[in-house]
This record gives C-alpha cells, sequence and structure tokens, in this order.
C-alpha cells in the first residue's frame, strides 16, 4: 500500500504567530512609542513599564477625526484595590515626538494628572496607581 507522505510543517508556534500578529496590528506608530523611553523615566522602555505594571497589555494606533495621530496602551490595573481596565493615549506629534494625551479608567474619562501618576508609578514599578501620591503641578 502507498502512504501519502506527510508534509512537513514549518516550525511556528502560536507564541511567534500572536508574537508576529500583534506586531502587524500594532503598526509601525505603535512600535514607535512601545520602545521609547519617557524623560522621567530614563532607564524603561514603556513597553518595560507596561509589562511590569500592566496585566494583557496591549498596543494600537489611529487616526483620530482632526487628523492627529495616535498610540493606545491598554491593560488592566489595580486602583482602590479592585481591577479596573487603563487605556493610556500618546498624541503623535510632527517632529517624531509623542507625548501623553489621555487616560480612561474602565472607558471613563480621567484627570490628566491621574495619567501622569500611573505613568510614574509604573516607572517605579509599583503594582497599583498610588492616587494619594498624585504629582503636583509643580512637579510638570
Amino acid at each position: 500500500t502507498a502512504r501519502k507522505k506527510e508534509k512537513k510543517r514549518p516550525d511556528i508556534t502560536v507564541g511567534k504567530l500572536l508574537n508576529n500578529l500583534g506586531t502587524l496590528f500594532e503598526g509601525e506608530k505603535a512600535q514607535s512609542v512601545k520602545y521609547a523611553k519617557l524623560s522621567s523615566c530614563p532607564h524603561m522602555t514603556l513597553e518595560e513599564m507596561a509589562e511590569g505594571f500592566m496585566g494583557s497589555h496591549s498596543w494600537s494606533s489611529g487616526k483620530s477625526e482632526d487628523g492627529n495621530s495616535f498610540v493606545n496602551l491598554k491593560g488592566s490595573v489595580s486602583y482602590h484595590e479592585k481591577k479596573v481596565t487603563a487605556l493610556i493615549q500618546f498624541q503623535l506629534n510632527n517632529d517624531e515626538t509623542f507625548e501623553f494625551r489621555a487616560i480612561e479608567l474602565n472607558e471613563i474619562p480621567q484627570p490628566t494628572i491621574m495619567g501622569l501618576s500611573l505613568l510614574k508609578n509604573m516607572c517605579k514599578g509599583s503594582k497599583e496607581i498610588d492616587s494619594s501620591e498624585l504629582i503636583d503641578s509643580s512637579e510638570l
């Protein structure tokens, strides 16, 4: 009896495939923010900050209605001992820099100071948003 030759499968793991798809969907703009370092946290990339602080984080990018490009970082965080979904948005500038634009917790917009405090806590590596440590405007 003749046996069919088994085709050799490419050596691709599910993890590699998902990682490549994630990179594809993130886009180049998201990648540029993901691997950047904030001047307020020069020892870590934003990706390292997200890995150490957020659960199941993801990156995406797009254009707003007014034509500005943005990058979103979304993931779960602990706030007042409850798990919430945080979305941090960065606006891309024409000179290839970016800046913090907005933050939402469970799809509810938060004050800018909350986003800046979250980024500060992510840099420190603490595991919860500490609203008692909100940075004052003199630190901006």
